[in-house]
């Protein structure tokens, strides 16, 4: 025991350090765990045009980042705009081991000279936690020739189970054939793919040759539990001195749908003659779009009986939610023993759902040792009936 006592300071000392270790050493993995980069960070660029920059922020870190995304002094007249997933941003979060993806606009003025311009990218997630990148434009006098990424019909409508295909066409108006990369930059749990109209595989690069076009089928397919609304995919083709944007739009209509079941799954109930059996229900909106005044329906084997509910109007169910309603089911007080069939159900203007419960209706037990009584009563009687006249 006092060789144990000698050991256990320098195991509380080496404990200690341990902790401390692990306090200092994270921090210190995440400061360098943050690099911002683009493919392409050097391009050309006519005067009155716009360059674009798809950039990628990547934390190597073990904790997340909310990173603060900045531009460096730009020359005079010069605007600069970051942009994902469709819309004007100036942080980006990323997780960690994990990679955001975002992209730069740059407008130059027509009046710019010609000559090469260098501008930096910061990205600063803040306890020194910060890359910068440096961009370096080339601005000519001489047109470049921009290509073309284009679709006839940007925008497709249809139910949230649809698979939205676009044509689109990307041009090589250059004169030396060009390699390009194709991304998208869609929503969490979007699935988007690239295809040749001519070729039976997805791809996510291809070389177009000078002045020819290649038709592209783009393939847009929502998550399951998409709700009504409109989405932007935001679509990249970007080359070595080039690169090219569009914006396709996904107008997902209301898919309406309801389930109603009983929480514990079973589809009978027992009841007794003029009593209230209560029967909890479930409702689930399993459509993409929400529901309003939902009614709760019912019918009963005869008109003796009654059904009600605890609540017999939801005012409002949104896509995906779930509630529990009370049914009391209540048999005739001339019911007898049985089984007997009810409906029940739920309906708004755009969907209904309904369940059928066969009711096992039991009579009370009083009316049972009643009867009991009366047999025994009965029985006794005829048996003093017999002994008394039955020798005569």
């Amino acid at each position: 025991m006092k060789h144990l006592k000698k050991v256990s300071p320098a195991i509380g000392f080496l404990a200690a350090f341990f902790a401390l270790f692990l306090l200092f050493a994270s921090p210190a993995y995440a400061t360098g765990g943050l690099t911002v980069s683009t493919v392409y960070p050097g391009t050309t660029v006519t005067a009155g045009k716009t360059a674009s920059f798809n950039l990628m922020l990547d934390n190597a870190g073990l904790i997340p980042l909310n990173t603060k995304i900045s531009i460096g002094e730009l020359p005079s007249g010069w605007t600069a705009t970051f942009t994902g997933g469709g819309n004007v941003v100036s942080r980006v979060f990323v997780k960690p081991e994990a990679s955001a993806s975002f992209s730069l606009a740059l407008d130059i003025p027509a009046d710019t000279k010609q000559g090469e311009y260098h501008v930096s990218v910061t990205a600063d997630a803040g306890g020194d936690i910060t890359d910068t990148l440096d961009l370096s434009l080339i601005v000519s006098d001489t047109e470049v020739a921009q290509g073309l990424f284009k679709s006839q019909f940007p925008e497709l409508q249809g139910g949230a189970t649809a698979t939205f295909g676009f044509n689109v066409d990307l041009t090589n108006s250059g004169t030396e054939d060009k390699y390009y990369s194709l991304s998208a930059d869609a929503p969490d749990g979007w699935q988007v793919s690239f295809r040749p109209t001519t070729a039976s595989t997805d791809i996510v690069s291809l070389t177009v040759a000078a002045g020819q076009t290649q038709q592209l089928s783009v393939n847009v397919k929502p998550p399951a539990d998409v709700r009504a609304g409109e989405y932007v995919i935001p679509c990249v083709a970007v080359s070595t001195t080039e690169s090219m944007s569009l914006d396709l739009k996904v107008i997902i209509t209301g898919n309406y749908t309801l389930q109603l079941k009983t929480n514990d799954g079973r589809l009978n109930a027992d009841a007794q003659v003029g009593r209230e059996t209560p029967v909890t229900l479930v409702v689930t909106n399993t459509g993409s779009a929400d529901l309003t005044n939902l009614t709760f329906t019912s019918t009963a084997p005869t008109g003796g009986w009654a059904i009600r509910f605890d609540q017999p109007v939801i005012d409002t169910l949104v896509a995906g939610a779930t509630q529990e309603v009370v049914a009391f089911i209540k048999p005739d007080t001339n019911a007898v023993a049985g089984d007997y069939a009810a409906s029940i159900g739920v309906e708004t203007a755009q969907a209904k759902a309904n369940i059928d419960l066969r009711v096992a209706v039991k009579t009370s037990t009083l009316w049972g040792i009643v009867a009991v009584i009366i047999i025994v009563l009965l029985a006794g009687g005829l048996y003093l009936v017999f002994k008394k006249f039955g020798r005569r």
